[in-house]
């Protein structure tokens, strides 16, 4: 095989823990040489070629891949390369009126749905690697539920949870695409939250990024919220999330799904209103086990936040409702955003194929603690 021009060399540390497939950024300086064209920029790992997509941001490139595997403790070493042939494929998308979909070679993965009919913008569908539709937009007994989504029911007393005649409005002004790759997918949304009345209370820029591992999906959302004319007050109410999914009705516990969270509650009843590092739900969709994880970060606001997540396919980050969910009036999660400053909060999404809570930890600790990479140029 011919040898393909040395960029940098790189270290990779797996610290103290096994690495399977794991995702990896790494900072590379605006002074480092790359090509405009990047399609066939690769990690080389002695005989192991593995995809690289690199990024420009403001201050830097970023570079990232997944790591296929590595010991724990284990230090790899390797080169980033430029090869000449033809691009090996990965993630592209489609952009039509209000919405852009995403896919994986010739597999849909999911779609951002931002039409300014819509009340919200949410994901929807998200598809798992072994083909089933993991979550619901709109069932009939709560059709303010959209599959993926952000919202929140008491923002300066407004309601922009519910889809109700007096209900704010979340409205995508600008939406972008920043990179698509053979290693990942991501977007950024520009959000503005407008009540009935047209007044704005709160801005949001919100970052996805989708991964495709050989058995698992990745989507890492992140949020920032901000109001630079005035102070917001985020309500005390169990009806919102930052992060908030619905589950295909196939999956519910109600139709004999399970729910899951980090210190093993199982279900409703030992999950709701509880703190969780983490939450699962998972079941059987047409002969197919899947599910879908949803995993709070250690500098979110509130960690670990509260779970709102019921039998009937709800699983909702919320970190405000603490009155709801510890049964005490007295004990409030109010907040209130200081003009200028801002809130921010990051989340992964696991789609998987019915996998254990082993499995589950392990990717959390990915997400928590990812290997550290050391570049020479």
């Amino acid at each position: 095989m011919e040898m393909g021009r040395k960029i940098a060399e790189v270290k990779i540390e797996a610290g103290v823990h096994e690495r399977v497939e794991t995702p990896v950024n790494f900072s590379l300086p605006k002074s480092a040489s790359f090509p405009k064209s990047q399609k066939n920029i690769y990690l080389e790992i002695g005989s192991e070629k593995i995809p690289l997509q690199v990024t420009e941001r403001e201050d830097s490139f970023q570079g990232s891949f997944i790591l296929p595997y590595a010991k724990a403790g284990e230090m790899l070493r390797g080169d980033i390369v430029l090869e000449e042939g033809e691009d090996e494929g990965g993630f592209s998308y489609d952009s039509k009126e209000g919405i852009l979909i995403v896919n994986y070679g010739k597999s849909h993965v999911t779609s951002y749905n931002y039409g300014k009919w819509l009340s919200k913008p949410y994901l929807y569908p998200i598809f798992s690697t072994n083909g089933v539709r993991v979550t619901e937009d709109g069932p009939e007994d709560h059709v303010h539920h959209k599959s993926l989504w952000v919202a929140h029911g008491d923002v300066n007393g407004h309601d922009f949870w519910a889809e109700l005649e007096n209900s704010g409005k979340i409205e995508a002004r600008d939406v972008k695409v920043n990179s698509c790759g053979k290693v990942f997918f991501e977007l950024d949304s520009s959000n503005v939250w407008i009540t009935k009345s047209g007044s704005v209370e709160l801005y949001e820029k919100r970052t996805i990024c989708v991964w495709r591992l050989k058995r698992d999906v990745l989507i890492d959302v992140t949020t920032v919220l901000f109001n630079r004319e005035k102070d917001t007050k985020f309500g005390d109410t169990k009806e919102g999330g930052i992060l908030s999914i619905r589950v295909n009705e196939k999956i519910k516990v109600d139709n004999g799904g399970k729910i899951e969270n980090s210190f093993g509650g199982i279900n409703e009843a030992e999950t709701w209103g509880k703190r969780a590092a983490w939450c699962d739900y998972s079941g059987i969709v047409d002969g197919k086990k899947v599910g879908i994880t949803a995993f709070d970060h250690v500098d979110n606001f509130r960690y670990p936040t509260y779970w709102h997540v019921r039998n009937y396919g709800l699983m909702t980050a919320n970190m405000f409702g603490i009155s709801a969910f510890t049964n005490s009036p007295r004990n409030r999660g109010d907040y209130v955003l200081p003009k200028e400053e801002e809130l921010r909060f990051k989340y992964r999404v696991l789609v998987h194929e019915g996998r254990d809570s082993t499995y589950i930890r392990s990717k959390y600790v990915d997400f928590l603690y990812p290997p550290n990479v050391k570049i020479s140029t």
